[in-house]
């Protein structure tokens, strides 16, 4: 368990390290269009796409941190209704149906990364494929640690247990 936690705590590290590059690139890209367009009455054709694509790896990516965070926004209102013996059922549940959410997303990525084919993004002629990438990829990286985060629950309760 401690490997998996490791795991996920260096992912956790490389996704804010990707974050903090996307961010940059973009504002960058935006103060230089910004000043080529007003100070010099010109500019790149390319910017609103790299913004774009950033933009995206930046949520996705955002995403999955939040994810392995636990910070994602829910509704408590399940578990102020049922019995706190259940409490811990319903978090599994829950974290069960986030895996089949996730799981869904990664198959309709993949879907989307095929029926790009060859196609190639209009102004930065990278492959489409790359950028439908960034979803199949993200939610990989949120199904392993919603894992990581179930399997730290059993462990914890199965080391509660013994203790008793």
């Amino acid at each position: 368990m401690k490997v998996l936690n490791n795991i996920n705590s260096c992912l956790n590290k490389i996704l804010k390290f990707i974050l903090i590059i996307c961010f940059s690139v973009m504002t960058i890209t935006y103060f230089s269009q910004i000043v080529l367009r007003y100070v010099f009455s010109t500019g790149f054709h390319w910017t609103e796409e790299l913004t774009r694509y950033t933009n995206i790896a930046l949520v996705m990516f955002g995403s999955a941190v939040i994810s392995g965070n636990r910070s994602h926004i829910n509704v408590s209102v399940l578990e102020t209704i049922i019995p706190q013996k259940y409490v811990k059922w319903a978090y599994l549940l829950q974290q069960l149906l986030t895996i089949a959410f996730f799981g869904a997303a990664i198959f309709y990525g993949f879907d989307m990364m095929k029926l790009a084919g060859t196609q190639v993004s209009t102004n930065l002629r990278i492959s489409m494929k790359i950028v439908y990438g960034i979803f199949p990829a993200a939610f990989i990286i949120m199904v392993f640690q919603v894992i990581v985060y179930i399997l730290n629950n059993i462990f914890e309760l199965e080391k509660r247990r013994g203790a008793l």
